[in-house]
């Protein structure tokens, strides 16, 4: 290796010693003593090296004192200066006098300059290995030791040398694997010093162990160790994974039983009589559950099952029929109100504009003595809800109340302590997936009536199961459809809702409403500029709308395309937002975001939308304010479950509305996700402007495509 090597002298005056030496690699590397850690959280460290120079990267258990060899490149801050960024290090123990003394006197107590110039003076560079081995030997030779302090200081170092050595080996076992540091940290909390054992006994005991970790990762893992990969290990994980894969990407609750052996032998290309072998295995342990030929999780059978049972449970009920006040009401609200004032449950459906809040408001005050609670699956439906109804409304998950208890969250809602309500709304049913309707109606004691409010002609859930569908088509539960508009200057954003979902074209031009505009467009980027020409000029100048808050653009794609989700949020990000981009972070101040995952302990849920308010880089935080209701949260800096949110997915922003809402229409994105379905939900969320901008063409053929791909779900037999 070569290299130059570069001394400076400096001296510590708390320690009075001597501390000296640093290499510059020729190669992208730099070699030196650690000499104090700035910063260290979420395995990301910031550290200063004995001559000054600020390192920064990835490191499991940092040492004060042991030598690095660093490997990365030189960046400069605008507020730090020169630091050298490393992607990967290797450690040695120190066998320069000086890095001896300076790693004793920082890690173990009782050590300081005179004790430890003792040490090196009477052992040279065995001083470590006998500190470490005859912690007797050094009490009996070494004044100021008593034979307690020896043997914790021998303990010191054993821990210091077996933390080293297993971030080494971890290193080691999951390079060229992409595993982020909060999955590493959980790795090293759960299973310590057995981690490398057992990770090369089983990787596919990550999956069930390790947030984040799945079968694919844990796969390149195994290929890595070379581990059998016709074993009963990867069989069996790889029948688990097709399934929860085809829940939570595809949403089925089963799947035949030939679907998931095909699936899973494609996955795993292994011959699909021994993945029926290790089938049968995992449903004598009770893993899976094989029932009239469908296979399901275990989970998500019990959920299922469980959801069919309660309803029964609610339908059979006779509650009091209440007070209903019909005056007024259109036909099909008449038969809304009678229907649901017998009944346990009721389902009351209906496209934009046909009155479904004013008849859920009527629902309620015809229960004048009913203790009411009012919910939905996101933070700006409860809002709407409130908004429209005047009653106050919460989120599905806050509603249930999660708790932390023996370290993870439950919802402390349940059978035993259920919802404090006689009458329960919860609005925006289609959003619903099953596990969350079956704790949702764990939570529902016996007696409740129980209003689902929902659009059946809108998205299914992104999670398992088609809940409202099933419901209704089962015939089991008392529902009725809202089909006459009641506004009387609907505008074009309703009758086109109207008419997409009667599989109508839209309709564009032929009316003095001002809330539906085309801008055709044939190519992408003309798109993406026409776009950014709306947001960033015309809205604001015609309609005095704020372009954060004001507008949402809505695509089909997360990725792959330049008007995926992706691409423009890069786009607007750079073109939107005035503020200065900051050196290494994703994000910049005014942004907006989008929360991915469920963080109840940070009180908020996968969907809420915020603003960033803050970034502190030194302290690694990024502060967030999120709406519906508003608060300033703080998160990690990088390891937080943020994505931007000019652009969203239809799924994404379902349950929500926006002033202003931009929709991209080009064939790029494919006839899998452009179904009827997803264009009525799109134009669904505007509330006072909807704007197409693309292929005019295309709509049609969208609209045509009603076929939506069959989930496979049991609800509806169960219940019938």
């Amino acid at each position: 290796m070569n290299c130059s090597s570069v001394h400076y002298a400096a001296i510590d005056p708390h320690k009075s010693i001597i501390i000296f030496r640093m290499k510059i690699m020729s190669d992208g590397q730099l070699q030196g003593v650690l000499s104090a850690i700035k910063y260290h959280r979420a395995n990301y460290l910031i550290g200063v090296l004995e001559n000054g120079i600020t390192v920064k990267g990835d490191m499991l258990s940092p040492q004060v004192g042991l030598e690095y060899i660093f490997c990365g490149s030189w960046e400069r801050h605008p507020l730090w200066g020169k630091q050298f960024a490393f992607t990967d290090y290797h450690a040695s123990y120190p066998t320069d006098f000086d890095a001896l003394r300076f790693y004793l006197i920082e890690n173990c107590e009782w050590i300081g300059p005179s004790i430890s110039k003792r040490l090196i003076d009477a052992y040279g560079k065995e001083t470590l290995t006998i500190c470490k081995r005859s912690p007797a030997r050094v009490a009996s030779e070494i004044l100021g030791i008593t034979l307690r302090r020896a043997r914790k200081i021998a303990k010191m170092l054993r821990d210091n040398e077996t933390s080293e050595k297993l971030q080494l080996t971890l290193k080691e076992l999951l390079s060229d694997v992409k595993i982020n540091r909060r999955a590493i940290k959980q790795i090293l909390e759960k299973w310590n010093q057995d981690a490398p054992a057992r990770i090369c006994e089983n990787p596919y005991a990550l999956i069930d162990t390790i947030d984040g970790i799945g079968f694919l990762t844990a796969d390149r893992i195994a290929r890595k160790l070379g581990y059998d990969f016709s074993g009963t290990a990867r069989l069996r994980a790889g029948i688990l994974h097709t399934l929860k894969e085809q829940a939570f990407s595809q949403g089925h609750t089963c799947l035949p039983r030939m679907r998931i052996l095909s699936e899973t032998e494609r996955i795993l290309e292994i011959p699909s009589d021994r993945i029926d072998t290790a089938l049968e295995s995992l449903e004598q342990e009770k893993l899976v559950i094989i029932e009239d030929g469908f296979v399901y999780l275990k989970c998500l059978y019990d959920d299922e099952t469980f959801i069919a049972e309660k309803l029964k449970v609610l339908i059979d009920q006779t509650p009091a029929p209440g007070q209903p006040d019909f005056e007024g009401l259109t036909e099909d609200q008449l038969g809304a109100l009678a229907e649901a004032k017998t009944s346990g449950v009721f389902i009351l459906t209906g496209a934009p504009g046909t009155g479904k809040t004013y008849t859920i408001k009527r629902i309620i005050s015809s229960f004048p003595e009913a203790r009411i609670a009012l919910a939905a699956p996101t933070g700006k439906a409860t809002r709407r809800v409130y908004e429209q109804t005047g009653q106050s409304a919460l989120t599905i998950h806050r509603l249930l109340e999660p708790k932390m208890i023996d370290g993870s969250f439950v919802f402390t809602r349940d059978a035993e302590s259920p919802i404090e309500a006689n009458l329960i709304v919860l609005d925006e049913v289609s959003m619903v997936d099953t596990p969350l309707m079956a704790r949702f109606l764990e939570a529902v004691a016996p007696g409740t009536r129980l209003i689902l409010v929902g659009d059946r002609y809108q998205l299914p859930s992104v999670g398992p199961g088609n809940i409202l569908k099933d419901l209704i088509t089962s015939d089991a539960v008392p529902s009725r459809e809202l089909t006459i508009i009641k506004r009387q200057d609907e505008g074009l954003i309703i009758r086109n809702c109207h008419r997409i979902k009667n599989g109508e074209d839209i309709k564009i031009g032929d009316s003095a409403a001002q809330d539906f505009f085309f801008l055709k467009c044939e190519d992408e980027e003309t798109i993406r500029k026409t776009i950014l020409e709306l947001i960033l000029h015309r809205f604001p100048k015609s309609y005095q709308v704020d372009p954060l808050r004001g507008i949402q653009v809505i695509t089909p794609l997360r990725e792959r395309t330049s008007l995926s989700c992706k691409a423009l949020n890069e786009l607007l990000q750079r073109e939107v937002n005035a503020e200065p981009k900051i050196d290494g972070v994703r994000y910049r101040i005014d942004d907006k975001v989008i929360q991915t995952k469920n963080r109840y302990d940070l009180d908020i849920i996968n969907g809420d939308i915020g603003y960033v308010r803050g970034i502190d880089k030194s302290n690694q935080n990024i502060s967030v304010q999120f709406e519906n209701p508003d608060r300033l949260i703080e998160l990690p800096l990088y390891e937080n479950d943020l994505e931007l949110a000019y652009a969203v997915t239809c799924h994404k922003f379902q349950g929500s509305e926006a002033p202003i809402v931009v929709i991209p229409i080009h064939r790029s994105f494919g006839p899998m996700i452009m179904q009827r379905n997803w264009i009525y939900t799109a134009v669904s969320r505007a509330q006072e402007l909807c704007v197409l901008v693309g292929q005019r063409e295309e709509i049609p053929r969208i609209i045509r495509r009603n076929r939506q791909q069959r989930r496979f779900t049991r609800l509806q037999e169960i219940l019938r």
